[in-house]
C-alpha cells in the first residue's frame, strides 16, 4: 500500500511539516484559545488528577465554576490524556497534529466507499484535512478535534448500511462517543445533522427492499445511542451545567446570529487572502479570520464544480457521481445556513427551529460545506478530459487569468496604490489571476488516454500544486513561540480577586494582544499578555479572579456580572462582596477605589469570608437584585438570602467573632469558627449545586447568598464549618459510560470472534 499510495503519503506530511514545523522542534502554540483557554483548564485538570483529585471545580475564575461539566475542558477524551505524559504546552500540539492526521485517515477511508481512484481520493483527502476550515481552527482544539471525525462516522455508517455488520455498529458507538467527548457540541451537533440526511438518502434512495432498510436504520440508531451512552460521564455533569448556565432559556438572537458567515466571503473560496491575511498584519474585514476560513484549494473547488457539471452525463458511467446531487444540496444548504443574519432564513429558523437557539456563529456551519466540497473535488476529478468544450473554455480561463495578474501588476506599479485595502485586493486578484492560469494550463495539458506514464507524471504535478496551495493558504494562521511562554512568571499578587470590566477586558484582549487582525501583535507582545492577569491567564499563577472567560456560566454568577456591569463606578459594594480587591477599567475608578484607570485598587479589607447577624430575605431574583443596588447596602453587615423571609435569626451584635480558615481545596472548604452570637457565615464562592455544607458534622441547609454566593447559618459558640463539591449524579453518568463501553466492545470482539470462527 505504501508503495502504490507513496505520492499522497509524502505530500499529505510534507504539507504537515510545512505548516508546522516549529511544533515539531519543541516550540508551543499561544495565540488566542491555548492560551486563553485550554491550555490554564487542561493544564489544571491534568495536574488535579496526578494529585489523585477528580478536577470538579475551577476554584480561580468567577469565584468558582465547574470545570469538568465545562465541555471544552474534555477531561475524558482520551487522546488529551498524553497531557499526562508530555510536558503538556508541547502535548497540546502534537495532539492536534494528530488529529489533523486522523482527519486524512478518515477522508481517505470514506472516499473509497464511492469508488475513486486513488488520484480522486488523494484531492479528496489533502482539500479535507488540510482545509481553512481545520487548519484555522488548529488550535480551537475542541472543534479541530470534534470535526475530524465527520468523515470516520460517514464511513462507519455507509458499512452498516451495505454490510449490515454488528461490529461496525460497535465502532460506531466508540466513534461517535469519541466525537461527543472531544468539547464541542455545535461541531458535533452539525455533524449528526449531515450524518442523518446522508443515512436517510442513501437508506431510502440507494436502496429498494424495506427490510434491510429498517434494519439498516435501526442499527445505525443503536450505534449513535452506544456513543451517547460512552459520553454520558461527560455529558451528564455538562447537562446540568447547562441547565444551571445563562444558555439554559436559549441564546437571544443577537448572540446567535453573531458572526454569520458574509456572502462576500465567497471570494475567499477562491482566493483565501482577497481580504488578507493576519498573519502578516494585512487583514481588513471584521469578524475573525479563523472562523470564516473555508478554502479547499483552488483545483478542489473548480473539481467540485466540475463534479456538479458532469453529474447528468456521467451518472451511469461511474456509481460515485450517482451521489453528487446530495452533496451539492448538503453544501448549498448549509452554506445558506452558515450565512446567519445575512438571510432572512436563519432569522425563521431561530424562531422556530429548536437547538439554532442553543449556538452562536453560524459560521460554523462551514463544516458541511467543506466536507461536501472536498467530497465533491475528488467526484469531479472523475469529469476531467479534453473534450471540444473543455479546451475551448480552458483557453479562455488561462488568457483570462493572465489578464487578471497583468491588470492588477499594473495598477500596482502604476497608479501608486497609497491604500491598503487596494494593495490587499491586488495581490488577492494577482493569486486569483496565477491560480486560474495554472489550473487551466493543467486542464490544457492532461495526457491523451493511453499514455499511462505521462498520466502519472501529470497527476503527480497536480497534487503537487494542490499541496502548495494549501500550504501557502494555512502558512503563519498558527503562531508559536518558545514554551518559556508558560513558564511561572513573578506577579504582584493581589489581596483578593481581580475583575476586568467587560469593554476593558475586550480592548486589551482584542487591541493590545490578541488581535484578531494581526497575529504579529501577540508574538511582539507576549510577556504582557502572560502577566495581564485577562481571565484565565490567573490561573497559571493561582490568582483568583471574578472575572471568567468560559463558554457556559453559572446562572446567578452571569446575573451578578450584569449587576457589576450595569452600576459601574456605584458598584463597590458588589465588589467588595465578590473579594475583589484589583478592578481594570478604562473609565473611572469605582466609588471609594485609589489609583488610575485602568488600575483601580480596593481602600477596603478584602472579604472573602465573613460572619454577619443581620440578613434580608427575599423571594425573587429581582428583588435581591434591587436590594444589591442600594447605595446603602454594606456586604459586611447584611446578607441578602434567597428563600422564606420566616427563616430568619434575631438581629444583633457581635462583640467577638472570629473565621479561621483551616484548610482549602479546589473542592473542599473548612473553617473554624467563634462567634458569641448566632450569625451567618458568608462565602464568596459561587453558589452551584452539589456544593453541600456540615457544621460540626451535621448536614446543613446552604443558603445563596447576596444573588450568587454562599451561606451558612451557624448557633453561637464554636463551629466546625465544611464545604465540599460533588457532582450530582457522576457515578450514574459513569456507570452508564461504562456500560455503554462494554457494550460497543462486546459488539466488536464478538462479530471479529464469530468471523474468525465461521472461516
Amino acid at each position: 500500500m505504501i508503495k502504490r499510495h507513496g505520492l499522497i503519503l509524502v505530500l499529505f506530511f510534507s504539507v504537515l511539516v510545512a505548516l508546522f514545523w516549529r511544533l515539531l522542534i519543541g516550540e508551543v502554540l499561544f495565540w488566542g484559545l491555548p492560551s486563553l483557554q485550554f491550555y490554564p483548564w487542561r493544564h489544571f485538570a491534568f495536574e488535579q488528577i496526578l494529585d489523585g483529585h477528580l478536577p470538579a471545580w475551577n476554584p480561580y475564575g468567577g469565584a468558582g465554576a465547574p470545570l469538568l461539566a465545562n465541555y471544552q475542558t474534555a477531561v475524558f477524551y482520551p487522546p488529551n490524556w498524553l497531557m499526562l505524559l508530555l510536558p503538556d504546552p508541547q502535548a497540546m500540539g502534537v495532539i492536534a497534529l494528530l488529529h489533523v492526521i486522523w482527519a486524512g485517515f478518515g477522508m481517505w477511508l470514506f472516499s473509497d466507499t464511492l469508488h475513486l481512484p486513488s488520484f480522486g481520493r488523494s484531492i479528496t483527502t489533502l482539500s479535507f484535512a488540510f482545509s481553512g476550515y481545520l487548519i484555522g481552527r488548529f488550535g480551537s482544539f475542541p472543534t479541530l478535534n470534534a470535526g475530524v471525525w465527520i468523515p470516520w462516522l460517514f464511513w462507519l455508517v455507509y458499512r452498516i448500511i451495505t454490510q449490515r455488520r454488528w461490529s461496525d455498529v460497535g465502532w460506531l458507538g466508540l466513534a461517535f462517543g469519541m466525537q461527543l467527548l472531544a468539547g464541542h457540541a455545535q461541531t458535533t451537533w452539525y455533524g449528526a445533522v449531515g450524518l442523518g440526511c446522508y443515512t436517510l438518502w442513501i437508506v431510502f434512495w440507494q436502496h429498494d427492499r424495506f427490510q434491510p432498510r429498517l434494519l439498516a436504520l435501526l442499527m445505525a440508531g443503536i450505534g449513535m445511542v452506544l456513543g451517547v451512552a460512552i459520553a454520558a460521564i461527560q455529558l451528564v455533569p455538562t447537562a446540568e451545567y447547562l441547565l444551571e448556565s445563562h444558555r439554559a432559556s436559549g441564546l437571544d438572537y443577537r448572540t446567535a446570529a453573531n458572526l454569520s458567515y458574509h456572502p462576500l466571503r465567497l471570494l475567499t473560496l477562491f482566493s483565501p487572502n482577497f481580504m488578507g491575511n493576519p498573519a502578516d498584519g494585512s487583514y481588513l474585514a471584521k469578524g475573525i479570520f479563523f472562523e470564516d476560513h473555508a478554502y479547499i484549494g483552488f483545483i478542489p473547488l473548480v473539481s467540485a464544480f466540475a463534479a456538479i457539471i458532469g453529474f447528468r452525463r456521467r451518472k451511469r458511467e461511474n456509481p460515485a457521481f450517482a451521489t453528487v446531487p446530495f452533496w451539492a444540496l448538503l453544501a448549498l444548504i448549509t452554506l445558506i445556513l452558515a450565512f446567519g443574519r445575512y438571510t432572512p432564513i436563519f432569522r425563521f429558523l431561530y424562531d422556530t427551529i429548536p437547538t439554532f437557539d442553543a449556538f452562536r456563529e453560524p459560521v460554523r456551519w462551514l463544516i458541511l460545506p467543506v466536507f461536501s466540497l472536498s467530497i465533491l473535488a475528488g467526484i469531479g476529478t472523475l469529469h476531467w478530459g479534453r473534450g471540444k468544450w473543455i479546451v475551448f473554455w480552458s483557453r479562455l480561463a488561462a488568457a483570462g487569468g493572465g489578464g487578471i495578474v497583468i491588470v492588477a501588476l499594473v495598477s500596482r506599479q502604476f497608479l501608486n496604490l497609497e491604500s491598503d485595502t487596494l494593495n490587499v485586493l491586488a495581490l488577492g486578484m494577482i493569486v486569483l489571476g496565477c491560480w486560474i492560469t495554472s489550473a487551466a494550463l493543467l486542464t490544457l495539458t492532461q495526457p491523451i488516454e493511453g499514455a499511462p506514464r505521462f498520466q502519472k507524471l501529470w497527476r503527480a504535478a497536480v497534487l503537487v500544486f494542490v499541496a502548495v496551495d494549501l500550504a501557502w493558504a494555512g502558512s503563519g494562521l498558527n503562531p508559536s513561540m518558545s514554551d518559556k511562554f508558560y513558564d511561572p512568571v513573578q506577579i504582584e499578587r493581589p489581596a483578593g480577586r481581580v475583575y476586568w470590566f467587560e469593554d476593558t477586558e475586550d480592548r486589551t484582549k482584542y487591541e493590545e494582544y490578541d488581535d484578531p487582525t494581526d497575529y504579529r501583535i501577540a508574538a511582539d507582545r507576549w510577556y504582557g499578555m502572560r502577566t495581564s492577569l485577562l481571565p484565565n491567564f490567573n490561573m497559571y499563577e493561582e490568582i483568583e479572579s471574578y472575572s471568567n472567560d468560559d463558554p457556559l456560566l453559572p446562572r446567578y454568577y452571569g446575573n451578578y456580572v450584569e449587576l457589576i456591569e450595569d452600576l459601574g463606578v456605584d458598584s463597590s459594594s458588589l465588589l467588595q462582596a465578590a473579594g475583589v480587591t484589583q478592578v481594570y477599567r478604562d473609565e473611572e475608578c469605582p466609588v471609594g477605589w485609589q489609583g488610575e484607570a485602568p488600575l483601580c485598587i480596593s481602600a477596603q479589607d478584602t472579604l472573602s469570608v465573613w460572619l454577619v447577624t443581620d440578613a434580608m430575605w427575599r423571594d425573587s431574583d429581582s428583588d435581591i437584585e434591587t436590594a444589591l443596588s442600594d447605595p446603602m447596602w454594606n456586604p459586611a453587615q447584611t446578607v441578602i438570602l434567597a428563600g422564606d423571609s420566616e427563616n430568619t435569626l434575631e438581629s444583633s451584635e457581635m462583640n467577638n467573632a472570629q473565621v479561621i480558615e483551616l484548610d482549602t481545596s479546589p473542592h473542599q472548604r473548612r473553617y473554624h469558627v467563634e462567634s458569641d452570637q448566632p450569625a451567618y457565615l458568608v462565602i464568596s464562592q459561587t453558589w452551584y449545586p452539589g456544593w453541600t455544607a456540615t457544621v460540626n458534622g451535621k448536614s446543613v441547609d446552604l443558603y445563596r447568598a447576596n444573588l450568587a454566593f454562599q451561606a451558612v447559618a451557624l448557633p453561637a459558640g464554636s463551629s466546625d464549618v465544611e464545604l465540599e463539591y460533588r457532582i450530582t449524579h457522576f457515578a450514574w453518568g459513569a456507570a452508564v459510560s461504562g456500560l455503554g463501553l462494554i457494550m460497543a466492545l462486546g459488539l466488536v470482539g464478538w462479530w471479529m470472534l464469530k468471523s474468525r470462527l465461521s472461516r
